[in-house]
Order: structure tokens, then C-alpha cells, then sequence
């Protein structure tokens, strides 16, 4: 019996010493609960755009996890004005996909995009020029201001080459995991 022991010992050890591991079977997870992004994303708004014909002004985010999704969404106040004729508020919802920028440890929010507008009293020919511009500032705002960024709660600030490999939402928390290089 203990000769059996030790012989198969040796086998799995002589096994393991020639099975190869590989450096990118590893990968690191990056848990952030929503508070930590809310203190982020505060930092980013209010923001105002103003167009020809329309003035939007976005503020007061709240970050939006949704259970099992690999998006984060966003819930903002609009107030819009059009030709200083009338002016409205409401509230808008942003949804879009994280980026990670390996070399400087940075999130991001890519395509963003309004999904869901909820303005009272304005007609469809505002309403969509109204959207349009909210469109536009929301994605040239989020795809060029990092939401998070390593660092910040003690993680190592740069993963040279990392590359996302997973998003989920599970239990209120951004689950992100890095495929190392």
C-alpha cells in the first residue's frame, strides 16, 4: 500500500513537472461596488452642450448596475432649452460598454448612447434634436474621461498588454476580469 502511495506520487509529480503552464491561464479580478464609481462619475458632471438651435444640460448621474449585465448604465436630469423658446427637464438613461486602457490602468465607457429619454410637453421634432445632441455629448464626454482607474483602491496601477476577458454584474458589484498577458 505504501509502496502504491509513493509510486503514484512520483507519477503526478513527474506529470506536473512537464505539464506546461502558461502565464495567460491567469487572470486578475477587479471587484468595484457601484459607490465607488458613483464617486467617479459625480466628478464628471454637470456638463453642458450648447447647439444652434438647443442647450442640454446633463448632471446628477446615478450609476446603474443591472444584475448579470456586462454594461453600466447611467440615470441623469436633462434640462434642455431650444431657441430660448421654451425649456424643459426630464431624465435620460445612458447605457454603455467598459473599456480598460492597459497602459495607464484607466476604465472607460464606450459607445454610450441615450436609450431612454422621459421629457414632458415637447414635441417629436425637439425631442429628437434634443436626443441627438444629449447623444453626442454623453459619448464625447465618457469615451475620453476615465470613470475609474486602478490604483485607487490599492490594485496595481499598470497591467501592461491586460485585456478585458469578462464583465458581469453580480451582487451590486462590476466583476471585471483582466486576461494578463
Amino acid at each position: 500500500m505504501r509502496k502504491r502511495f509513493f509510486f503514484w506520487t512520483i507519477v503526478m509529480m513527474s506529470w506536473l513537472t512537464l505539464y506546461p503552464v502558461y502565464a495567460k491561464d491567469m487572470n486578475l479580478i477587479i471587484t468595484l461596488d457601484r459607490a465607488d464609481l458613483q464617486r467617479r462619475v459625480d466628478r464628471l458632471f454637470p456638463i453642458t452642450r450648447e447647439d444652434a438651435l438647443v442647450t442640454v444640460q446633463l448632471r446628477h448621474p446615478q450609476v446603474i448596475l443591472t444584475e448579470g449585465s456586462d454594461r453600466i448604465g447611467l440615470r441623469l436630469q436633462i434640462n434642455a432649452t431650444a431657441a430660448d423658446l421654451f425649456s424643459v427637464s426630464g431624465l435620460a438613461r445612458v447605457d454603455g460598454v467598459l473599456r480598460f486602457m492597459s497602459q495607464s490602468g484607466e476604465f472607460y465607457l464606450d459607445d454610450a448612447s441615450v436609450e431612454e429619454m422621459q421629457l414632458e410637453d415637447v414635441s417629436p421634432l425637439y425631442l429628437d434634436q434634443i436626443q441627438q445632441i444629449a447623444d453626442g455629448v454623453v459619448r464625447d464626454l465618457l469615451q475620453d474621461r476615465p470613470i475609474y482607474m486602478l490604483g485607487q483602491m490599492g490594485e496595481s496601477r499598470r497591467i501592461m498588454g491586460s485585456e478585458i476577458e469578462s464583465i458581469t454584474v453580480h451582487d451590486g458589484k462590476l466583476i471585471v476580469e483582466l486576461a494578463l498577458p
